[in-house]
């Protein structure tokens, strides 16, 4: 059943089945099972103390009895009517559980580093894993960082995605444990609770976590969300678990709410997020919704900034409100690092710890992320009258919920997850997704004369290729932030083209010493090995590990600006003029003012930050065997003049985002080229006139024009001309990325939801945002990008008859 269900999520048997690797693994990551761990000592297997059982026993949760085998962890004494009993209900076992540890015990667990309760059986567990975009470990698949995987515009891919880095938190988790490392490896990344995805949208390019979100706009993050969140926890796109009983991992909503910005204008832990109700709820919110909602995950991080004077993790409205009373999610709140702690140290809102650590629980805070500053104040709040003993035991039940969903309180061989082996982790299977993932997120935006495909029968001869660019020998570059060297290396852009083309066809140049690139002393070299050369790839664009003010970005370090830097685009000019035909490819997270390369170069490749397997997946593009179909997930300005004040949070004013903005751009939201053409036809909706909450299927027929198969992304966006209030000048609604191939054509059909034409009224308040959906014509767009920028879109009307509450609407 377990393997059924898992080719079901379209990774075959193979992917579960243990392999050869060759890099550094566990002693012995098969020795015990479940959260079982090995006495390296006595060799027995325990969850806690050793010296307990002969060597290959399991000691029973009492720590004094001894079983020969996992197969025999039921014969253990005392489990019936306890939080160690998997026949009875959930809320049976957490009743008994809370009902046998003190408050003190409570608290203690109300942290990252949970500690063990060893007369309980329940064994210490690190809740903190950054697994943003792979397991935050060197011993881990680093996929593409988030606009990578935002410009793949492919929901089943974030699926597959966010299954494989689920699977590798918990074959990871399984092998450190089950080989006696509990505690003892550097403890990030080493459990089965993600802090990932981070799922804010980029309302400003030069914000340094770009690099880590999917996109701007609140449709395509929503729905990208809702892959990686069910993939990770493995459930179907449906939220369906694949096991009714237990979770393959947690999946964390972050950062919450309305954060966006890293140093400028103030630091994060001090920035005071000033927004109105139609932004947050158009803009700032649907993406939770998605996250929480639909997808199930089981954790919510609140956020390091304030709103309107409040800091998030102090905000009741936020978490108890919205989470649990309005949207009726179950799971568990936790703090990002010490921002509990910063209710009182950064932002006073509270004038001692105490008071903060009592605020932070009240509003609905379950566990201090980072230090224990805040957590080490709960007893005294508690015994001051500050919060109650409830209110920690309501915490601690949440956590403990998310234990047992897990199966980590259960017999070892009933949680087939347990099952899940170390191999996976970095597996072959798991390489060539990391390189087809970061291929279909490339994105082509210029193709001047058809330079690209290129042949690789044109580069036999030595130095005939000429790569240039600092960055270009970097592979770790190429992973983006919130990833370690790892076992196999990161394949640069430089050794992915060696390694397609042969070393001595390829001559490399740096052009400049960094990514800064301040002079140009190295500009005659590289200009000298691009005039010996049949074609050239320049690489351009930033850095995640540096602090220059606009060649880096990176958590706690914003761009100044969106231009390039130094002289990076005079070294694109100084390669153009030599005529060699010239590719440019783009590194970076956040969008940049392209300027003079949309001249210069004669084609652009953006590659993002594409993860380890960049250089390979970039030779597949330019060689030709991958048509690229990636699509803009920003929208690229044409200077840094065009954007408002860092730290402006109103979408409307003066405009950001490509849903508000009404300036000209260089590279619109949504665009992207392909190696062949696509015509649109056919458009037909199922209704003229519909009711408020009703859906709109679109059908329409796109066929393949060009002589290469290829993917196109279909994409429907939505006016409001009737809009009895501001809303924004068109919006995402619904897409699809389809496989055609040369010459055929594909019906594919997209739904209009009611969530995606709602309005937020001028009266509406920020924690009351009465949210409808309102009578009036809707105008339909569907084509490959934005109605504006499309010529091929086609368009229809359809007549909303009447109005209604988006929350009656279910959506």
């Amino acid at each position: 059943f377990f393997f059924t269900k898992i080719m079901m999520l379209r990774l075959t048997l193979a992917a579960l089945i243990v392999v050869a690797v060759s890099q550094p693994i566990p002693p012995d990551p098969y020795a015990c099972l479940g959260e079982y761990s090995l006495c390296n000592t006595t060799g027995e297997c325990t969850l806690g103390a050793c010296g307990v059982c002969q060597r290959g026993q399991y000691v029973c949760p009492d720590q004094k009895t001894c079983v020969d085998s996992a197969e025999d962890y039921v014969r253990c004494p005392n489990l019936k009517g306890t939080h160690l009993d998997w026949t009875i209900s959930e809320e049976a076992r957490l009743d008994y559980l809370l009902s046998h540890t003190s408050i003190s015990e409570q608290i203690a667990q109300l942290t990252n580093n949970a500690p063990a309760i060893e007369r309980l059986g329940i064994p210490s567990y690190n809740w903190l894993n950054d697994d943003e975009h792979g397991v935050a470990t060197r011993h881990a698949t680093v996929f593409p960082d988030g606009p990578g995987l935002g410009a793949s515009w492919d929901t089943d891919l974030l699926h597959e995605v966010g299954l494989a880095v689920g699977l590798e938190a918990r074959g990871g988790h399984n092998g450190y444990v089950h080989s006696g490392q509990r505690g003892q490896k550097g403890e990030n990344g080493v459990g089965m609770t993600m802090y990932a995805p981070n799922m804010n949208l980029v309302r400003d390019p030069r914000w340094g976590r770009a690099q880590e979100v999917y996109s701007e706009d609140p449709c395509l993050s929503s729905d990208l969300t809702r892959g990686y969140v069910t993939g990770g926890q493995g459930a179907a796109l449906n939220a369906t678990p694949v096991n009714p009983t237990y979770m393959l991992a947690g999946a964390c909503c972050k950062h919450y709410a309305a954060y966006d910005i890293e140093t400028i204008p103030v630091d994060r832990t001090r920035f005071n997020a000033i927004v109105d109700p139609r932004s947050m709820w158009e803009h700032y919110m649907p993406v939770f919704r998605t996250c929480v909602v639909e997808s199930r995950a089981m954790h919510v991080m609140c956020s390091y900034n304030a709103i309107n004077g409040v800091p998030t993790c102090a905000d009741g409205n936020l978490m108890n409100g919205v989470l649990r009373k309005k949207w009726k999610w179950d799971g568990f709140v936790v703090s990002d690092y010490d921002a509990w702690a910063n209710i009182n140290a950064t932002y006073g809102y509270a004038k001692t710890m105490e008071d903060a650590a009592a605020i932070g629980l009240n509003a609905g805070l379950d566990q201090e992320g980072g230090g224990t500053d805040a957590i080490e104040k709960l007893a005294a709040a508690v015994s001051h009258g500050k919060t109650t003993a409830a209110a920690v035991q309501a915490a601690a039940r949440r956590l403990f919920r998310m234990r047992i969903r897990l199966g980590m309180f259960d017999p070892p061989t009933l949680n087939p997850w347990n099952q899940v082996p170390f191999s996976i982790v970095e597996s072959p299977q798991h390489i060539a997704l990391n390189r087809r993932a970061a291929a279909r997120g490339m994105c082509l935006y210029k193709n001047s004369k058809d330079t690209l495909p290129l042949s690789l029968a044109s580069f036999t001869d030595a130095k005939s290729f000429a790569v240039v660019g600092p960055t270009a020998p970097d592979g770790d570059n190429l992973q983006g932030n919130y990833a370690q060297h790892t076992d196999i290396g990161a394949v640069s852009i430089l050794e992915g083209l060696q390694t397609a083309l042969g070393n001595e066809s390829v001559v490399y140049a740096a052009g400049c010493a960094s990514v800064e690139c301040v002079d140009q002393s190295g500009f005659a070299e590289a200009v000298a090995a691009v005039k010996g050369a049949r074609v050239a790839v320049v690489v351009l664009g930033t850095k995640h590990d540096c602090d220059d003010p606009v060649a880096c970005e990176a958590e706690g370090h914003d761009r100044t600006s969106i231009e390039f830097a130094g002289q990076q685009l005079a070294l694109a000019a100084a390669l153009a003029r030599t005529g060699t035909p010239l590719v440019c490819v783009l590194v970076h997270g956040g969008s940049m003012a392209m300027r003079s390369l949309l001249d210069d170069c004669d084609a652009i490749v953006d590659t993002w930050f594409p993860g380890a397997q960049g250089g390979n997946a970039l030779a597949d593009v330019l060689f030709g065997h991958v048509n690229p179909a990636g699509r803009a997930p920003q929208t690229f300005y044409r200077a840094n003049s065009d954007l408002p004040a860092m730290g402006v949070m109103d979408l409307y004013n003066p405009g950001i985002t490509y849903r508000y903005f009404k300036k000209p751009v260089d590279i619109p939201f949504g665009f992207g080229l392909s190696y062949t053409t696509f015509a649109y036809s056919n458009l037909v909706i199922n209704a003229s006139t519909i009711r408020a909450c009703d859906n709109v299927l679109v059908s329409v027929t796109i066929t393949n024009t060009g002589n290469r198969d290829g993917d196109e992304v279909v994409q429907l966006y939505v006016r409001q001309p009737n809009a009895s209030v501001p809303v924004p000048q068109v919006r995402l609604a619904a897409f699809d990325r389809v496989s055609i191939s040369a010459g055929h054509s594909a019906r594919v059909n997209l739904i209009l939801l009611a969530k995606y034409r709602f309005v937020v009224p001028d009266s509406a308040t920020m924690w009351d945002p009465q949210t409808r959906v309102e009578a009036g014509y809707v105008t339909l767009s569907v084509g490959g990008g934005q109605p504006d920028y499309y010529k091929g879109t086609l368009t229809a009307s359809v007549l909303v008859s009447d109005s209604a509450r988006l929350d009656d609407c279910g959506q």
